[in-house]
């Protein structure tokens, strides 16, 4: 089986990664399903070490920051993330390099056998994903494993671990029409990752959100705050805010699992990290654009401390879309303080806001700036990058995904 073979085959089971909306329920994503198909296809998943990572925002770069620290520590590590970009290989990394495209088609010849032979094909997309991931990390004998919760956390596939350790990076509302419409009904999902026995670092939090985790947490013994562990690092020496607290967390989470931790090699490791889309700064022949896959408000809110902190007293031009369920007015808001124009676009047929819908909600709550409808989201990026200009792709990740690939 070749690499377009594995991937069209993987295209068969059930994704919920592009649809309206998401069936959320115990039913629905069956954890024991998963453990299950493990057990059958004897991956011994259990004897591996975890830490694994929950939240609505800065997670993967928390994952990227634990993982590549270890590995340049001596250790043998895998990382599972999600979405990608450019390949579904990027979601199954191992000491530096993602999986190759030779050895994940070989993986899923292998399963679509085992499939076959077995008429199972209960999973779904994310869920097979994880088992080749799985299946992968224990081929390789790793010696830890960095997870990345896909959705929420409770009912996620990730979540049949047992880890070392659990981080709950910052929630906000995000996937509303699926996780809830409330704070703590998205942290009951969250915080669904802990587990008895384990310890947990809480990360960045609003007060809600802190007043809530205390309320929820109170029995469990090892609850960690991030700000109770001071650094010698500071946002400065960070080219934003958002990493600057992602590698806040992960120090403390090396530092909370292993007791030593290097402050200055632990900063060389991840001013070396470069993460596609996360206040990626690439070049055109014009000017400059600003690729972040920023899609909450404090997401957005870090991006533009970001744009401010790196380009002083500059306005700047926006290619935005935005998916349902997300805090509209109050993005919006964030965004048009610093934009000289925002051109609103499409980039997920069934989960995308239409543009128009965009624009209206804009000119509804006053904002000020040019604002302009192009439905089609590469060509408004082909005439926005012949200009000299700063130009900044955010608001989803479909967006970033898709016009980063035709940057490659």
């Amino acid at each position: 089986m070749n690499f377009e073979k594995a991937k069209e085959f993987l295209q068969g089971f059930v994704s919920y990664e592009g649809v309206a909306k998401i069936p959320y329920s115990d039913e629905t994503f069956n954890l024991q399903k998963v453990k299950d198909f493990l057990r059958l296809y004897d991956v011994d998943y259990e004897k591996l070490k975890y830490v694994h990572v929950a939240g609505s925002k800065g997670k993967g770069t928390t994952c990227a920051f634990i993982a590549n620290y270890l590995w340049n520590d001596g250790y043998k590590v895998g990382l599972y993330t999600s979405p990608h970009i450019f390949e579904v290989t990027e979601r199954i990394w191992m000491n530096g390099e993602d999986i190759s495209e030779e050895r994940f088609a070989e993986m899923v010849g292998d399963l679509k056998r085992f499939v076959e032979k077995n008429d199972f094909l209960e999973l779904t997309y994310f869920e097979i994903l994880t088992v080749l991931a799985l299946k992968y990390f224990v081929e390789e004998k790793v010696d830890y494993v960095v997870l990345e919760v896909g959705l929420g956390g409770r009912l996620d596939a990730t979540n049949i671990v047992i880890p070392v350790l659990s981080i709950l990076t910052t929630v906000e509302l995000e996937h509303t029409d699926v996780l809830g419409d409330t704070i703590e009904k998205i942290l009951n999902e969250k915080l669904g990752i802990v587990k008895d026995g384990v310890p947990v670092l809480i990360g960045y939090q609003s007060k809600e959100a802190l007043k809530i985790v205390h309320e929820k947490l109170k029995n469990k013994k090892e609850v960690y705050l991030v700000n109770d562990f001071e650094v010698k690092f500071s946002e400065k020496d960070f080219f934003d805010e958002a990493r600057f607290k992602n590698a806040h967390v992960a120090f403390v989470a090396l530092k909370l699992f292993f007791g030593k931790i290097v402050e200055k090699k632990f900063l060389e490791v991840v001013s070396k990290v470069r993460l596609p889309g996360r206040f990626d700064v690439r070049k055109t022949s014009k000017g400059k654009v600003i690729f972040d896959m920023a899609h909450t408000e404090n997401s957005i809110d870090n991006l533009v401390k970001g744009l401010e902190k790196n380009f002083p007293k500059r306005r700047f031009i926006f290619l935005f879309a935005l998916m349902k369920g997300k805090n509209v007015n109050s993005i919006l808001k964030k965004v048009a303080s610093v934009a000289e124009k925002i051109v609103f676009t499409s980039a997920h047929e069934v989960r995308g806001i239409l543009p128009e819908e965009l624009k209206s909600i804009a000119v509804k709550i006053g904002v000020r700036c040019e604002l302009e409808v192009m439905d089609d989201c590469e060509e408004a990026f082909k005439m926005l990058t012949k200009k000299n200009q700063l130009l900044v792709v955010t608001g989803s990740h479909f967006l970033v995904g898709k016009l980063l690939k035709k940057k490659r």
